[in-house]
């Protein structure tokens, strides 16, 4: 006939264990949806950054750039204008008429260096528009390597506070004693429902007989 002590106590044991790991495997499957959670918000960061780079492809044309090269060129003008007008001489005595026309053709010089700002400006616009777009793309590569990196980084971690959950020993060395008591007292073919009877009724527990 099966001891029910012995059989109480092997039941206590393995279910103490299995409570034990359970709840081991409980915190870490928190530590690895965390960790998935933080990849999510990663993913999503890259996601957002991939988006910016594409709006800004759809809005990039030359004419921003063409724009930014003429103001560059006028700016460069505008500084030599004076060493320009320095360069003419001027002639002591001179007609009204003479000055005039150092005027005209100061202004002409002018008008034609404009003209030729505006007409460099086309031609460099297109290939700065491809230069900019380049170095966004270089960067938005940066960037997504960056998030991949922090990706693997964070799983790692994850991975490794899951794996640093550990049962709790004190449980679990109590329900191994537990467990070697009983399976002692069934290999010895001792009684332990009849020993601790006998114990308890000794200490006057269960009455006087």
């Amino acid at each position: 006939m099966c001891d029910p002590v012995s059989l109480g106590l092997l039941a206590t044991a393995l279910g103490a264990k299995t409570i034990n790991t359970r709840q081991t495997a409980r915190r870490q499957d928190r530590e690895l949806a965390a960790g998935i959670r933080k990849q999510g918000e990663i993913g999503r960061e890259s996601a957002g950054r991939v988006q910016e780079e594409i709006a800004s492809l759809a809005e990039s044309n030359p004419e921003a750039e063409k724009a930014e090269a003429i103001k560059g060129f006028m700016n460069t003008l505008q500084a030599n204008k004076d060493l320009t007008s320095e360069a003419v001489p001027g002639v002591p005595g001179a007609s009204k008429r003479f000055a005039e026309d150092v005027s005209g053709a100061l202004s002409g010089v002018g008008a034609r260096a404009g003209g030729r700002a505006e007409l460099l400006s086309k031609i460099d616009a297109p290939g700065r528009q491809r230069t900019r777009e380049a170095v966004g793309r270089g960067q938005l590569a940066a960037d997504v390597r960056g998030f991949q990196d922090r990706s693997q980084t964070e799983d790692f971690m994850a991975r490794l506070r899951a794996s640093e959950q550990r049962n709790n020993p004190i449980v679990d060395i109590l329900a191994d004693l537990t467990s070697g008591v009983a399976t002692a007292g069934v290999a010895s073919g001792k009684n332990l429902t009849t020993l601790f009877g006998d114990k308890i009724a000794n200490l006057g527990f269960l009455g006087a007989p």
